[in-house]
């Protein structure tokens, strides 16, 4: 659809307006109206539209001011005059401006369908150009900001500004160089993804909206981190950075009635002289944005408060330990109430930052992980996930509860499995012994045909049924001999050897300790 602003100081000109054409047919959507010159001017600089149409007489700036200022925010804009003025220089200026046309009061259906007709096809092909070279210089922006975000992990300076130029086609100049982050955070995003993913979205067009107004050399990408910016500037502004970014976060906090809760960081990283230093700019800045964990508020600046890199956190051995025996063992009570003593342990240290609670959140992980593993298959991308929920996470408690959260339901599912797995076996070896009974059967025997040792099978077999296999085998066999001793008239002899007793005494002696009565009383009872 090709996006359409209407300017008009008469509400019923705008209405007049909305209800002549049939929009969507054309091809067309109305992104926004303006009864002032002003309000106009914002709707360009924030919806971006390919066709302004309006009154030349304006409130607040003319009409042909209007397209001056609008042409200056965007070149590509393509404009349609309309006034009650019957004056042969107003129309004169307006098309040395580029109007697409210059309508009368009153308004003909007809003859304003006709020029969005002519229009259509010339705009749909300038739309479609633009939105191709829209998505390159996007994709563009994300391979630089990922190349930043690299050097500063790697702790190395970035590209020079030749570089910059030649492999991601950014035109850096002399003057200041930083890196922001800015991060969104909104209640129960991991368990509301798919309007988590709608609300980043917005995010991403506000930033890339606002930081143009700041220059035209700058990156904006979306992290699990937060929305990335990297901005090159002659000279640093401070007022105008701080108005640019306070009005990023307020836009994208005043999504909160859709969104639930959402709170908005902005974390700016130091200013450097070259574009080599923006990427500790980015360390500087994604520090700030795991601070927020502990301390909440709404602007974080490197250059106004210390950066603590030094400061980290390192689990003792023997914590580790009882982590990672807790998990192996999949004991999910012992690992919880690890991890509430861990995590009060943590939060009593003195000059906590966000680091280190990341650092704590990586180790307690990392330990688990490695338990879970000597029991099981843990699920793909377990980790990954994790760590990507972590940076949806708006504090520490978030943090501990995400980790009681995945990893006991983990503990869980390998649990369940584990369960299975041994629980399946038992039920072959019963099968197997239902089938061999009235021969002469050992546990090796059975093990072996359910692919078992001996010892580990006799403690599984104990463990499922609450009975040794001796004892599982012989109450089978002396209750098959009571079915065959209230049935066909059978010698005793012949029912012992039918169930697995060749020894007719030993067989005897058995059933009565087991019955309480010989197998002839018992015969004599129920025949």
């Amino acid at each position: 659809m090709l996006k359409v602003v209407l300017a008009d100081d008469e509400n019923k000109i705008l209405l007049l307006l909305q209800k002549l054409i049939d929009w969507k047919g054309l091809g067309y959507e109305i992104v926004g109206t303006a009864n002032d010159g002003l309000r106009a001017l914002e709707l360009v600089r924030e919806k971006r539209p390919h066709l302004l149409i309006t009154d030349v007489r304006m409130p607040g700036c003319s009409g042909i001011e209007l397209i001056q200022r609008a042409k200056d925010l965007q070149p590509d804009l393509h404009f349609i005059i309309i006034s009650g003025y019957r004056k042969f220089e107003y129309a004169q200026n307006a098309l040395k401006y580029g109007v697409e046309d210059y309508l009368l009061k009153p308004l003909k259906q007809e003859e304003l369908t006709g020029i969005l007709l002519r229009l259509s096809d010339k705009l749909g092909k300038e739309a479609a150009l633009e939105f191709q070279l829209k998505k390159s210089g996007e994709r563009q922006q994300e391979l630089l900001v990922d190349a930043l975000w690299s050097a500063a992990e790697r702790q190395q300076p970035f590209l020079d500004a030749l570089q910059a130029y030649g492999g991601y086609g950014f035109q850096f100049t002399e003057g200041v160089c930083f890196a922001a982050l800015v991060k969104v955070d909104v209640a129960k995003a991991a368990q509301y993804q798919d309007s988590y993913q709608m609300m980043m979205r917005h995010a991403l067009e506000i930033v890339r909206r606002e930081v143009r107004t700041l220059t035209d050399a700058y990156a904006v990408a979306a992290r699990k981190e937060g929305i990335a910016v990297l901005l090159n500037m002659q000279e640093y502004q401070t007022v105008e950075v701080k108005q640019c970014f306070t009005k990023i976060r307020k836009e994208i906090e005043q999504q909160r009635d859709l969104f639930w809760y959402i709170r908005c960081t902005i974390c700016l990283g130091s200013r450097q002289s070259s574009l080599e230093g923006a990427s500790t700019s980015m360390r500087e800045a994604l520090w700030c944005c795991r601070d927020r964990l502990c301390r909440v508020q709404s602007w974080r600046d490197a250059e106004t408060e210390q950066v603590a890199f030094d400061r980290q956190y390192c689990m003792e051995t023997a914590q580790k330990k009882r982590f990672q025996v807790a998990a192996e063992c999949l004991e999910e009570a012992r690992f919880e109430q690890e991890l509430d003593e861990c995590f009060q342990t943590v939060l009593s240290l003195p000059d906590l930052n966000g680091q280190m609670i990341e650092d704590w959140f990586d180790q307690v992980l990392e330990a688990c992980l490695y338990g879970m593993q000597q029991s099981g298959q843990v699920e793909d991308r377990f980790a990954e996930n994790m760590e990507e929920k972590f940076w949806l996470c708006a504090d520490a408690q978030s943090v501990l509860q995400l980790l009681r959260q995945d990893i006991s339901r983990e503990l869980r599912r390998l649990g369940d499995e584990q369960s299975l797995r041994e629980t399946r076996p038992i039920t072959e070896a019963k099968h197997y012994i239902q089938q061999h009974y009235r021969e002469s059967l050992r546990l090796e025997d059975v093990s072996s045909a359910v692919g078992f040792n001996a010892t580990y099978f006799s403690t599984l077999f104990k463990k499922e049924t609450g009975q040794n296999f001796m004892d599982y085998l012989t109450e089978l066999r002396i209750n098959k001999s009571k079915e065959l001793l209230c049935g066909d008239a059978l010698p005793i002899q012949d029912v012992a050897e039918m169930v697995g007793y060749r020894d007719l005494k030993y067989f005897s002696r058995l059933f009565k300790k087991t019955t309480g009565v010989s197998p002839s009383d018992y015969k004599k009872l129920y025949k």
